[in-house]
Parts: C-alpha cells; sequence; structure tokens
C-alpha cells in the first residue's frame, strides 16, 4: 500500500487537483488542514510520515499533480515492494504563467517517495527537503509543478519568502552590505536569465528571474527592517 500526505491550508480545487492525479493508485490520502500554521511545514509533514499507515508514502503539496508515467513508475515500485533503494528522487516539471520551463535553474528532481521508516523532513522555514538514511533512486515520470500562477501572487509568495529568510539570515547574524542591497539581486537576474539561459523560456522565463532578483533584494532590506524591530514584537 501507498500513502499519499499532504499538507495545505484549507480544501479547494488545487487540493482536489492534486489527489485526483494519484487516484489510479489508489493510495490513503492523508491530509493535514491543521489551523497551526504557525508549526513549522517539517514537523508537521514528519508528523504525517510518522503516522502513515503504509510502508511507501508519497510526499506532495497542492500545487503538484502526478504525472501518468509517474504513477506507473510508482504503481511498480509499491506492488513489487522488492526495491533495493530506501526513496526516489523525482523529477520536476515546473510552469511559470502556463508555460512549462527548461532553463533558469528551473529543472531538478526532489525525493517525494520513500520507504517511512528511512525518510525525515528537515526543519528549515522554506523549501524543507526529504532525507533518506539509504540508497536514493532516481524516477523517469515528473511531478507537475505549479508553483508560479500569476505575477501577484508570485510577488507576494516572494514577499513572505523574502521576510522568512531575512529571519534566518539574522538569527546566523549576517551583516548587511552595499553590495547585498544593490548587487546581489541584479545578479541573481544576471544568473536565472542569462547564465542559466532564462531567457530561452520567453518572457515567462525573463520575468520570473526579475522576480527572483526581487526577492534576493528585499531579503537584505528586510534583514536590515527585522535588526530594528525589538525582540518581543518581531513575527516569523
Amino acid at each position: 500500500m501507498l500513502s499519499v500526505l499532504i499538507i495545505c491550508r484549507k480544501i479547494d480545487d488545487l487540493l482536489l487537483k492534486t489527489i485526483k492525479s494519484v487516484e489510479p493508485l489508489q493510495p490513503q490520502v492523508i491530509v493535514d488542514v491543521s489551523v497551526d500554521q504557525k508549526k513549522a511545514l517539517g514537523k508537521r509533514k514528519n508528523g504525517l510520515i510518522k503516522n502513515a499507515p503504509s510502508e511507501w508514502v508519497l510526499v506532495l503539496d497542492t500545487d503538484e499533480v502526478v504525472s501518468k508515467s509517474l504513477l506507473h513508475e510508482v504503481g511498480e515500485i509499491v506492488r513489487k515492494n522488492s526495491s533495493e533503494f530506501h526513496g526516489y528522487q523525482i523529477p520536476y516539471q515546473n510552469y511559470a504563467f502556463g508555460k512549462a520551463l527548461g532553463y533558469g535553474g528551473e529543472k531538478y528532481g526532489k525525493v517525494r517517495l520513500f520507504r517511512k521508516r528511512y525518510g525525515h523532513v528537515t526543519q528549515l522555514p522554506i523549501h524543507e527537503e526529504v532525507v533518506i538514511d539509504g540508497k536514493i533512486g532516481k524516477l523517469k515520470g515528473v511531478i507537475h509543478h505549479y508553483s508560479y500562477v500569476s505575477l501577484p501572487q508570485v510577488l507576494r509568495k516572494f514577499t513572505k519568502y523574502a521576510w522568512q529568510m531575512a529571519g534566518e539570515k539574522q538569527k546566523a547574524h549576517e551583516q548587511v552590505t552595499i553590495k547585498k542591497l544593490f548587487l546581489y539581486g541584479l545578479h541573481m537576474v544576471w544568473a536565472r536569465a542569462i547564465k542559466d539561459h532564462g531567457w530561452r523560456d520567453g518572457w515567462q522565463g525573463v520575468v520570473l528571474a526579475l522576480c527572483f532578483g526581487y526577492m534576493e533584494t528585499l531579503m537584505y532590506w528586510m534583514l536590515i527592517v527585522r535588526n530594528l524591530i525589538p525582540p518581543a514584537t518581531k513575527q516569523s
């Protein structure tokens, strides 16, 4: 059997789309819609993993859809249950403003399928990852990832990320410099749009690179703000 684990803020069309994509596997779907949004995602996901009734677990977010080819691979692994691997890295097909991306740092894979006793999730405030204590294989089928839906949505998300990352830099006592305030963001745009060929994805790739530059710049300005706020009034 397979347990599919999902954390979300509310039950909506995004969640239903994610669940529908795994229905052919007939998994046990466990959804955490806890009102405690301040609790780190890593802790919440580890709680779901610990209580999952199946040996194999697949961790998904509500902006992710499992492809048909991936369904077949996962189904075979779970059915045979004799794999030499303890976890599997799955390639992501990311989309920005409706376009499939192929450049700009958007081609990567993440461990999402694993035997529950060999995997746990890191406690990072954002972009938490699954860590496997054992051998990791690679699958070919993709997870369709619709993270960048519209410009307002991306800017809201990146503003939130900038604030959270500024908090992590504050904990690490990182110093703000003129270079970080004015040049790091520009370098981010250049790296994604030019060095990593994000321009090949059309205007969507260029706009996304600009959004990442915005987040990088805002993070250091927010670090200044965080350093000015009295500790008792700071919010994560």
